[in-house]
């Protein structure tokens, strides 16, 4: 199989076998290499919770719209958005910390920040948090597949009651539910547009 095979045959899984059970060490191991996806000033404002308990994902499954891939997924993975993740200070340090910057370059770092949040005001809020764990989604959902689990993205989720019931930060958003776990049967085809129907090239 081709890497391009590989990405095309991504489904979303709605039936999982509820016997799966995933390591924590696995987990912990996939969302490491996830965490390689692009963020906004490398933000990184992802925050990920992750339930693998059935009783408890019973519970959520009543908070997402009573889907029953939630309640027999091998774990259930919560991605939430923190925008204290894009405070400059914040963004600076960790630059620092990390040897990406050195004393001299704070000054100018700090400028380039303040600019981009000036000219994208939106990217510090809600629009931001989702285009940035969006971005990391994407890239666990196909990190996911090279571990050998599915999953598939949800957003009819009430994300209040489930910060009210796991005892999350109010500050966070929720962004997406991914059920994780193993197929029982394949997902649905693909039927996307043909690209000339979305594609404008400007020579």
């Amino acid at each position: 199989m081709t890497y391009l095979e590989f990405l095309d045959q991504r489904e979303s899984i709605r039936h999982f076998d509820p016997n799966m059970t995933i390591s924590d060490t696995t987990i912990q191991s996939i969302l490491q290499h996830a965490a390689n996806a692009p963020s906004n000033n490398n933000a990184q404002p992802w925050r990920v919770v992750v339930v693998k308990n059935h009783t408890k994902q019973q519970l959520l499954q009543k908070m997402a719209a009573n889907q029953a891939q939630v309640g027999t997924a091998a774990a259930v993975f919560l991605l939430f958005g923190d925008p204290t993740a894009y405070n400059t200070q914040t963004l600076i340090q960790f630059s620092l910390a990390h040897q990406l910057l050195l004393p001299n370059q704070v000054a100018a770092k700090k400028q380039r920040i303040e600019q981009y949040f000036t000219l994208h005001p939106e990217d510090k809020q809600t629009p931001g948090l989702r285009l940035d764990v969006g971005l990391f989604a994407m890239n666990l959902m196909h990190v996911l597949r090279t571990y050998g689990y599915d999953a598939t993205p949800m957003r009819g989720v009430d994300f209040r009651q489930i910060k009210t019931y796991l005892t999350i930060s109010e500050t966070w958003q929720g962004i997406l539910m991914l059920p994780v776990g193993k197929a029982l049967v394949p997902g649905h085809d693909h039927v996307r547009r043909n690209v000339a129907e979305f594609v404008k090239i400007i020579h």
